[in-house]
């Protein structure tokens, strides 16, 4: 990129033709041309035989010396005098790139419509689209942009929202989805990489012919190819990739007119394309930190050079500090802004999102209650961390522990998350003689209070027993208890220990208020918190989230606030609080929290899943879709994937060997490529490395898609070596290279076309071309070539009412074998997610209070084992100071063991 060597193609008497210093490469050059004093002198004409060819280099009549024409000795005249280089693409160049465009919109587009069914992740993406064109709010793991796409091109061809994408195999054409239109919008993405490409290895100072070869090996490249001719969002985020080192390569070029209108066009333009990679998926993040090394190396070089003054200097350091981080945090803003904008409808994206951001969505009014707490009020009760619902019970008991009745997190409202906040019975008693027994009594921080359940006149309770779900020794179970005359006991007390106040509401901090305040319930006897993470309860319990009261518990999940609050003592012009309405950068905030969130969350294991070290060596593929005689199954081109990864260890290698031997001042000028080598290639090695590495320190769910931008880096790496090693080679043998390679790429394109674009083959040809066994995509799905098909299959019974039309072929189930590699299966991210955060199904508590009598009954036959674990448990008095007792975390009654601290700290307690 900057200080390119020139390099001339020069014929040497009785010698094979060799480059030497040429003065233009892939139609560049250099920004000070034959300036007087450097390493090359002017040339006459006709010391050039012919002119200069399309390929980018020339040849001169008389030898030259190759050591006295270094990159070392090639010093500008003057002090500051800019080599960088050109970007001059000639006519002839744009025609072939022309041509390439055709063919490669030829391979891209081919059988767009096939197969007329939902492929793979198709079932989120193409159902987000409709969420959009609907309004209606939905959560997702990765940020808008490439969906707002998707939805942009469904609205164009058509989509009106209603096809829900459920399962894989939905037939589209009887459905009369226009989903042709809805894969070209990615189809189209991944045919730009094919200009972009040549157009960033130009601006890179790359041979005309190595431009060429980069363009059509990605345009040939199998798994780019099946990635970009379905609804998946990687074929944006590998478009505005390419786009972005575009950019910013050619921004490099006019590093010889600083602070031009092409200087800042190239250079916002780099900035503006980093927000919309970083916009479509946060692997956007490793592009920020390839550009953003490439940054800080290019302002290290020229904090060296002294021609450039420090006035100047520090507009570079502003020009780059706002194109490369203000305008991508202003694009990454705007796109939300649209997304928030454009799902304005309450949806079943809820759930996850904190009562504050669900009160700015249509249908949904939380409105506003009396802020202060006393005695006696009557509340409900939202738990802050998980957003999973409110403290609930019912007229149903346990089946297990305890078998005392349920307290649960239901994520509906209705009466059974009422609660009465009341004195203990020492409390009640000095009150009752107060001179004014009716007044109105504010709860503060660190008193003791009782919660009995509205309902049922059940009482919050906790003991030293198991909970149904989480069986930890740390949790205890959390229950409703009492009956009709029943008092209570000690095991119903609880401390209000206030953590966080509203600071526009400081008096928030000290007493109890709705809204403002967020709170812990610490267990007075147990020392423990009461607590939810989000586990779900069994059918006997209505699948509702399980509360317990957990010892050491972090605070984020113990944490509660008071949504609404009733109480007729209560004046009526008494301060009222409500959820406040977040502006977008809280809700962007939240949103990329929440994301986070759940993407450390996604460690269920899939059929298709690998790990990073896999991938470069391609290990295994993923399958999309298939039926009887046809499949889709994500493989790359072995050759490219292979070289590529060799490219990218051959650069690590020569820069190590080559650090060592300056060590030992012996200066390498290799091949007099030396620099270039580093600006081309190493610039493609370390965003392939920064795409790549990142990905071991995960433990989500990874596949072999989220490999492809650190392929097309490496894939650019590989052409860049191979023009810059091949410069000193015969052009024969140079050719020879490239157009092998070429050959090779184009017999493995078609050889793996059928899993690219689903079409029919032969077993035997499958079979054979299984290069790893690890490539486990079916082949017993395919006819033989000499036999008729006999493996056993099951077809899918025609549809009925209860079932969705799937259509196109039958679904083929062969036979149970643990050797048959598993079925397509879409990835759905947000599955386990979505299930803890879906609300409970409704339940009948007509039918519940029913058995009233009956749970009554069984109540007090338990009332003696209840007396027991009292006496077990060790009792404090309500008006004795727990000396234990911190501001910090809840004491534990015994020290934990190393498991239980191990458990403590998990993430998700």
């Amino acid at each position: 990129m900057a200080h390119l060597e020139n390099m001339r193609y020069r014929k040497q008497p009785g010698a094979a033709a060799v480059y030497e210093d040429a003065t233009v490469i892939s139609g560049m050059s250099p920004t000070t041309p034959n300036t007087p004093g450097t390493a090359v002198e002017d040339m006459a004409e006709d010391e050039l035989v012919g002119p200069r060819s399309d390929l980018g280099y020339s040849y001169g009549k008389k030898d030259l010396d190759y050591a006295d024409y270094s990159a070392a000795s090639a010093v500008p005249a003057h002090p500051g005098a800019d080599r960088s280089p050109r970007l001059h693409i000639t006519k002839n160049q744009w025609l072939t790139l022309g041509l390439i465009t055709l063919f490669a919109a030829y391979i891209r587009l081919w059988r767009l419509s096939n197969p007329a069914n939902v492929v793979f992740d198709e079932v989120h993406f193409g159902k987000f689209a409709g969420k959009y064109l609907n309004g209606t709010f939905f959560f997702d793991v990765h940020p808008p942009l490439a969906k707002m796409m998707f939805a942009a091109a469904g609205h164009i061809a058509g989509y009106d929202g209603v096809f829900d994408f459920k399962k894989i195999g939905l037939d589209y054409i009887s459905a009369g989805v226009p989903y042709v239109g809805m894969r070209l919008m990615p189809a189209l993405l991944g045919l730009a990489m094919v200009p972009v490409s040549y157009i960033t290895l130009a601006a890179l100072g790359h041979a005309a012919d190595a431009c060429a070869l980069g363009a059509l090996l990605i345009a040939l490249e199998n798994a780019l190819l099946t990635q970009s001719r379905l609804i998946l969002l990687d074929s944006a985020l590998i478009f505005f990739t390419g786009v972005t080192v575009m950019c910013w390569t050619l921004f490099f070029t006019q590093s010889h007119r600083p602070f031009s209108g092409r200087w800042w066009t190239y250079l916002l333009l780099t900035g503006v394309n980093l927000g919309n990679a970083l916009s479509c998926k946060w692997v956007g993040l490793f592009l920020v930190a390839t550009i953003g090394l490439w940054t800080i190396k290019d302002l290290w070089e020229k904090l060296g050079d002294l021609s450039i003054t420090m006035t100047e200097y520090a507009k570079h350091f502003m020009a780059r500090m706002v194109a490369l981080i203000v305008v991508p945090l202003v694009v990454y803003l705007f796109w939300f802004q649209i997304h928030f904008t454009v799902l304005h409808k309450s949806g079943d994206g809820n759930a996850f999102m904190s009562p504050e951001f669900q009160n700015t969505l249509d249908g949904v009014s939380l409105g506003h209650t009396p802020r202060d707490i006393y005695y006696g009020s009557r509340i409900r009760l939202r738990h802050a961390a998980t957003n999973a619902g409110y403290l609930h019970s019912h007229m149903s008991n346990y089946e297990s522990g305890s078998k005392q009745q349920q307290v649960t997190l239901y994520g509906f409202r209705d009466d059974n998350n009422y609660w009465l906040i009341t004195r203990t019975d020492a409390a009640e008693k000095r009150a009752q003689n107060s001179t004014d027994p009716q007044a109105l009594e504010a709860i503060k921080n660190g008193d003791i209070v009782r919660l009995m359940h509205y309902k049922t006149h059940r009482r919050l309770h906790s003991h030293d027993v198991r909970p149904p779900v989480t069986t930890n020794d740390y949790q205890n179970e959390v229950s409703g208890y009492g009956w009709e005359g029943f008092k209570g006991d000690s095991n119903d007390h609880w401390r209000v220990q206030i953590l966080e106040g509203d600071s526009k509401v400081p008096e928030s901090k000290d007493r109890l208020m709705a809204i403002h305040s967020r709170f812990r319930l610490i267990h007075v006897n147990q020392r423990c918190a009461l607590f939810s993470n989000r586990k779900k309860l069994p059918k006997w319990a209505h699948e509702q989230v399980e509360v317990t009261c957990m010892k050491s518990a972090k605070f984020p999940k113990t944490m509660w606030r008071i949504e609404t609050n009733i109480n007729d003592k209560i004046p009526a012009d008494a301060p009222l609080a409500e959820y406040k309405r977040p502006g977008l950068i809280d809700k962007v905030l939240e949103s990329t929290a929440v994301m986070w969130r759940v993407n450390n969350g996604l460690t269920k294991s899939h059929p298709y899943e690998s790990r990073p070290h896999t991938w470069p060596w391609m290990r295994r593929g993923m399958s999309f879709w298939g039926v009887e005689g046809r499949g889709i199954y994500l493989l790359g081109t072995p050759i490219l994937w292979w070289l590529s990864f060799v490219a990218i260890l051959a650069f690590a290698f020569i820069q190590v060997v080559i650090f060592l031997r300056d060590m030992r001042g012996i200066h390498d000028r290799l091949l007099g490529v030396r620099d270039r080598y580093v600006e081309s290639v190493g610039f493609f090695a370390i965003g392939w490395v920064l795409h790549w590495f990142p990905f071991f320190i995960m433990g989500r769910q990874l596949f072999l898609h989220h490999y492809l931008p650190a392929l097309w880096l490496a894939v650019m790496g590989l052409v860049g070596s191979l023009d810059l090693f091949t410069r000193r080679m015969s052009r024969r043998v140079r050719q020879v290279m490239m157009v092998g390679l070429l050959l090779v790429t184009i017999r493995m394109y078609f050889q793996y076309s059928h899993i690219a674009y689903g079409t029919p083959w032969s077993r035997e040809g499958c079979e054979s071309s299984k290069w790893l066994k690890s490539w486990d995509y079916d082949c017993k799905r395919y006819p033989s070539a000499h036999a008729t098909v006999t493996t056993p299959v099951v077809k899918v019974p025609e549809p009925t009412s209860a079932s969705p039309d799937i259509g196109g072929s039958p679904l083929v189930i062969h036979a149970q074998n643990p050797e048959e590699p598993p079925a397509a299966e879409h990835f759905d991210p947000l599955e386990h997610e979505n299930k803890l955060n879906e609300p409970a199904p409704r339940i009948d508590h007509d039918k519940l209070n029913s058995n009233a009598e009956k749970l009554n009954s069984e109540m007090k036959k338990a009332a003696t084992t209840a007396r027991n674990d009292e006496k077990e448990s060790p009792v404090v008095r309500e008006d004795e100071k727990d000396e234990n007792f911190v501001g910090g975390d809840v004491a534990q009654d015994h020290p934990p063991t190393p498991q239980e601290q191990i458990n403590a700290s998990a993430p998700h307690h």
